[in-house]
């Protein structure tokens, strides 16, 4: 338990999980901001949340991944 409290310390982590999200967010970002400023705010919406849908099971992965790595320290 000490190595998974450890591993959620970590100081990367957070930019670590934040890095697909982001990335998923700026390959969309110019159709989100095309239909804010069109108006069409429900577009944007859905634009975002399939992004970051998309996304997730990669940032799941990953933090998988950090845990699993953490118990097998325990090992």
């Amino acid at each position: 338990m000490k190595h998974l409290k450890q591993m959620l310390n970590e100081p990367d982590l957070h930019s670590v999980l934040a890095a697909p999200l982001k990335d998923a967010i700026s390959h969309v970002w110019p159709s989100i901001r095309k239909a804010q400023r069109s108006g069409d705010f429900e577009l944007a919406e859905m634009l975002i949340r399939h992004a970051l849908e998309g996304a997730m099971p990669t940032t799941i992965a990953i933090f998988e991944a950090r845990a699993a790595s953490a118990i097998g320290e325990l090992h």
